[in-house]
């Protein structure tokens, strides 16, 4: 006896649909019948209500995109870029690299294949720019501000902000830009929201300096004006790299950013856009103890009644968060002009001084000049009982360790000694790869993404905001970074690019920044009907 997919009951049929991917395979099952279309709209909403209880739980898993096959296009790695949901494609402008090279190409993310595709778009391009903010309204995207170094690239030449505004249109493939007699000044870093017709730009940098200055951009007529807010009030702090969610067309909300160097804010306000007069509330916060160690750079969004941040594992100690700042102290300390041992200061006297490894290929150690003479003029054979080892350097590979250890001038008829200096540096070897190791072992446990979850259910009503608290045990989150871009598809958060700084523990001096172009999705759990 056959079966066809028609005699399934109804509850399978939902099974098999809640399978599909929840882009364009998903939408088109609802032109198949009458049938179809009435069980996958109840998939669709079952999904998201689904989607939303596991973010308010905090039971979300992470999902990293497998790296493509070489032949297909992708996207180049970069950081401080603009991300925008269309339709089933997450749309990507501009960035910049680890050189802080800026970008203004477009590009775009089938979310159904997960592969990436450039257009080849038309019109008046947008200038090469990073720290923009690019929003969608009615089938357009509204790129608005931003930032980029000039093109020569000189170090002492300040960097140039932009007051530029573009809209693209995703139907016509074609940038559009876009000159009114008032428009804010240049801003970059800043934040942005639509409400109805109107664009809400809120703080960034302006002329070198942090702004709190509320500007609006109307999407029909095609004008900017400054809006007044109530002066008697509190306001915020004048801020940056902040977070804005949209709270419907007369209520905005903004987020962590911060005020000057090494000066973020975990604080939340709230605007309410009422009247003439816009007003500042601020928010309390709730739980503060599960709230993220910093706001900075790491985009917040919004699903449901609930804000999403994304920010380093609190498993991480003080000490390094505070790693940088001690390590700076320390360099300063080791190369205090007074300190003896400083090189750039003068030899003391009456000290035998060693000959110091200049780091050459790595390489670090000193050689008294004493116990050298003495083993090239000496004949006299050391008691093995008592035998003293040559200082050596460290070195992390083999080959170039037992050659410079040939190097040394030992004497031919002590080969007792020398068989205890190579089995020395054999043990010494062996416990800096162990601690190589481990150290690449706990990075994912110590420096990974965690995911924070803001309740935000009564900020209108009491003006008030709590952290949810949620287990950090997770660890197979990505690498910790910043200016990342975080936003909500169907059913998933879909994570892009950022950078992270590298530093080295012992030599008080930057590696270069790490810069990613990977995909990682957060997703709930999957749903059993």
């Amino acid at each position: 006896m056959r079966c066809k997919i028609d005699d399934l009951p109804d509850e399978l049929l939902e099974y098999i649909l809640s399978l599909v991917p929840p882009y364009k395979d998903l939408e088109a099952c609802k032109f198949v019948c009458k049938r179809w279309r009435r069980t996958t709209e109840v998939v669709i909403a079952r999904n998201e209500a689904h989607f939303q209880r596991s973010v308010a739980t905090g039971s979300l898993l992470w999902n990293s995109l497998p790296s493509t096959h070489w032949h297909l296009p992708t996207i180049s790695k970069r950081h401080s870029h603009s991300a925008c949901i269309y339709d089933n494609s997450m749309y990507v402008f501009g960035g910049c690299s680890s050189t802080w090279t800026t970008f203004n190409d477009l590009w775009k993310l089938d979310l159904d294949t997960r592969t990436w595709v450039r257009p080849n778009t038309m019109g008046s391009y947008p200038s090469p720019k990073a720290c923009a903010t690019m929003l969608y309204y009615q089938k357009n995207f509204i790129l608005f501000g931003g930032w980029s170094y000039p093109v020569p690239f000189p170090l002492l030449q300040q960097w140039r902000l932009f007051n530029e505004l573009h809209i693209y249109s995703i139907e016509s493939n074609k940038w559009t830009a876009i000159n009114t007699l008032v428009t804010p000044p240049p801003t970059s870093a800043h934040s942005a929201s639509i409400h109805g017709n109107t664009m809400v730009v809120f703080g960034g940098i302006c002329d070198g300096e942090s702004s709190n200055d509320v500007w609006c951009f109307n999407l029909d007529s095609y004008r900017w004006h400054k809006q007044i807010t109530f002066k008697s009030f509190i306001l915020p702090e004048p801020r940056y790299g902040q977070s804005q969610i949209e709270l419907g067309e007369q209520h905005l909300l903004v987020l962590g950013g911060c005020t000057g160097p090494n000066s973020p804010m975990n604080d939340a306000w709230l605007l309410e856009m009422e009247g003439p007069f816009w007003m500042w509330k601020k928010v309390t916060m709730c739980n503060t103890e599960w709230a993220p160690t910093r706001i900075w750079c790491h985009q917040a969004c919004k699903v449901g009644n609930y804000v999403i941040v994304l920010s380093k594992n609190k498993r991480q100690t003080k000490s390094n968060d505070m790693s940088i700042s001690l390590k700076k102290t320390a360099c300063q300390r080791s190369t205090s002009p007074h300190d003896e041992s400083n090189p750039l200061h003068g030899r003391p006297r009456n000290i035998s001084t060693p000959d110091r490894d200049e780091n050459v290929n790595g390489r670090h150690g000193a050689f008294s000049r004493s116990h050298l003479q003495n083993a090239r003029t000496s004949s006299y054979i050391p008691n093995i009982s008592k035998a003293v080892p040559i200082p050596m350097p460290l070195f992390s590979d083999n080959s170039l360790s037992m050659a410079a250890f040939r190097d040394q001038p030992l004497h031919s008829t002590s080969n007792t000694i020398r068989q205890r200096q190579l089995e020395s540096l054999r043990r010494m070897e062996e416990k800096i790869k162990n601690k190589k190791a481990q150290a690449k072992a706990s990075k994912k446990t110590e420096k990974t993404f965690s995911i924070f979850v803001l309740d935000i259910t009564k900020v209108l009503d009491d003006c008030s905001a709590s952290w949810i608290p949620l287990k950090q045990d997770n660890y197979s989150g990505p690498d910790e970074r910043i200016l990342y871009s975080l936003v909500a598809g169907k059913g998933e958060l879909i994570v892009f690019g950022g950078i992270r700084k590298q530093h080295m523990a012992m030599h008080c001096n930057f590696l270069n920044d790490e810069v990613y172009n990977d995909l990682h999705f957060i997703n709930p759990p999957r749903y059993n009907i």
